[in-house]
C-alpha cells in the first residue's frame, strides 16, 4: 500500500461556505470546527464559523484576513482530522505558505489550538503592520518574468507551482500596471483574493514583529516528516524566525513535491479548500510517476461524495489514478 502525503494550501484558496456539507453531515468535522472556533472567538471577538457559513455565497469575495487566515486553517485541519478518523493517516505532510501551520499541526509538531493561535496572531500582525498589495496567478513559464525588466521592477515571484504556472506579488499601486502588462501580452492571469504582497520584500517591515510574536512557539519535530515549501524540502528544525520565513520566502512547491517523489510512489491527499494543489500535481508529476492524487474539497459542493470516494479507493488501493479531477 502506498504511503500518504497530506497537502495543505494557504491564502487564495478560500471561499465562503467551504466545507459546509461536511460541517452539516460529518460529526468529526463539525466538532473539530466548533472546538477551534471557540478559541478563534476568544481571540477575535467574533465567530469564524458563523462568518464562514452565514448568508454570503461562494461567489462573494472572502478576503478579510482576520477571518480567512483562521478559516483556511480550521477547514484544512478539520478535514484532515476527519480523514484520520476514517483510518487514513499521513506518512508525510506538506504545507504551502499558511498551510505550513496545518501541516505542522497534523504532523503532531504542535497542538492544533496553538497552531491556530499562531495563525490568528499572524493575521492580526499583518493587518496592522503590512502594506497593502496583492498576488496574481500567472499561467506561463517563469521566464516571462525573468525576461521582463518591467515586471521585475514592479513585482516579485512569490511561488512556482509547476513549469507553466507561477504567482506574482506586488504592492497595491503596482497591481494595475502588472495586470495590464500581462493582459496586453496575451498571458492568462488571475488576481487572488488577498490584500497583501506575501512572499516579497514589501512585507519586510513586519519581520521583527512576526519574529517577536511567534518565536519558536513550542513547535517540535515529530515522527511524521514535514515538507516545508519555505525551504523547498524536509523541515529539520524550527528556528526562532521560522514563522517569518513561512510568510517571506518564495513558495517552493515544485521542489517540495520533487522531494516527496523521492519517497514515492505516494497517495497525495489535497486538503486545500479549492482543490488547487491536486490541479498543480496534475501538471507537475512526471508521466512515469505511479503516485495518485486525491482532491477532497472543491467549491462545487460535492465534498461529502469526494471524501467517500477517496476513502473507498485508499482503503481498497484502487488503481484509478486521480480522484476529483
Amino acid at each position: 500500500m502506498k504511503k500518504t502525503a497530506f497537502l495543505f494550501s494557504g491564502q487564495g484558496s478560500q471561499y465562503y461556505q467551504m466545507g459546509r456539507g461536511l460541517y452539516e453531515q460529518n460529526r468529526v468535522f463539525h466538532s473539530c470546527m466548533d472546538q477551534m472556533d471557540r478559541l478563534a472567538r476568544e481571540m477575535l471577538g467574533t465567530s469564524v464559523v458563523q462568518a464562514l457559513y452565514g448568508s454570503n455565497g461562494k461567489t462573494d469575495t472572502f478576503d478579510d484576513i482576520r477571518l480567512t487566515h483562521p478559516a483556511i486553517f480550521m477547514v484544512e485541519v478539520a478535514l484532515a482530522k476527519t480523514v484520520a478518523e476514517l483510518g487514513i493517516r499521513p506518512d508525510y505532510t506538506l504545507g504551502a505558505s499558511l498551510g505550513t501551520f496545518a501541516a505542522l499541526a497534523i504532523a503532531d509538531c504542535v497542538p492544533k489550538e496553538e497552531a491556530l493561535a499562531l495563525v490568528i496572531r499572524q493575521a492580526l500582525a499583518i493587518e496592522r503592520y503590512c502594506p497593502k498589495g496583492g498576488m496574481i496567478a500567472v499561467l506561463g513559464e517563469p521566464r516571462l518574468y525573468e525576461e521582463s525588466p518591467f515586471l521585475q521592477a514592479r513585482s516579485v515571484i512569490a511561488g512556482r507551482n509547476f513549469a507553466s504556472h507561477f504567482v506574482l506579488s506586488a504592492p497595491r499601486d503596482n497591481l494595475p500596471a502588472v495586470e495590464n502588462f500581462l493582459m496586453r501580452a496575451g498571458i492568462t492571469c488571475q488576481s487572488l483574493p488577498v490584500h497583501y504582497p506575501f512572499h516579497s520584500r514589501w512585507i519586510d517591515p513586519i519581520r521583527e514583529v512576526l519574529v517577536a510574536a511567534f518565536g519558536t512557539s513550542g513547535i517540535r519535530m515529530s515522527e511524521t516528516p514535514v515538507i516545508c515549501c519555505a525551504h523547498g524540502g524536509m523541515l529539520q528544525e524550527v528556528s526562532g524566525n521560522y514563522s517569518w520565513q513561512v510568510a517571506r520566502e518564495e513558495i517552493a512547491f515544485i521542489r517540495g513535491i520533487d522531494q516527496l517523489e523521492q519517497f514515492g510512489p505516494l497517495d497525495y491527499l489535497d486538503f486545500s479548500p479549492s482543490g488547487t494543489l491536486a490541479n498543480f500535481l496534475k501538471y507537475l508529476l512526471p508521466k512515469t510517476s505511479a503516485s495518485r492524487t486525491f482532491r477532497l474539497m472543491t467549491p462545487f459542493g460535492n465534498d461529502f461524495e469526494l471524501l467517500a470516494s477517496a476513502i473507498g479507493q485508499l482503503r481498497s488501493n484502487s488503481p484509478l489514478a486521480t480522484v476529483g479531477v
